[in-house]
């Protein structure tokens, strides 16, 4: 299974996924994560600092983040937009906020492990 974690720092978990400034990725293997790589938030309109909502249509897609990430199963960061959300189910990918104070390799070993604490709660304000 392959994992994406939004973050700014590479190391802690970001509190929001359209702005972080990059994911770190993991594979999981045995329940075991293994650091694969970090990309760098590139991907959309609103990368790290560059959120300001000016959307034509009224709305935004994430196509860009999704097709960035499409080898992962599960997205995991501390917020993100009920779009965001929809957006990337929809391609298969499962968007998981946890409040969890913990860095990304722990979050994702008990992801892993189904005891990783999540809310259906976005924690974001669009």
């Amino acid at each position: 299974m392959r994992i994406a974690v939004a973050s700014d720092d590479g190391v802690s978990i970001a509190g929001h996924f359209g702005r972080c400034a990059g994911f770190i990725i993991f594979d999981i293997d045995n329940g075991i994560p293994r650091k694969l790589d970090y990309l760098a938030n590139t991907f959309g309109h609103h990368h790290h600092g560059e959120c300001d909502h000016q959307y034509e249509g009224g709305h935004h897609g994430h196509d860009a983040f999704a097709d960035a990430l499409q080898d992962c199963q599960a997205v995991l960061c501390r917020g993100m937009g009920r779009r965001a959300v929809m957006d990337l189910e929809a391609r298969g990918i499962k968007a998981v906020i946890t409040l969890q104070e913990i860095d990304a390799e722990g979050a994702v070993k008990l992801f892993a492990q189904g005891q990783l604490p999540a809310t259906n709660d976005s924690a974001c304000s669009h």
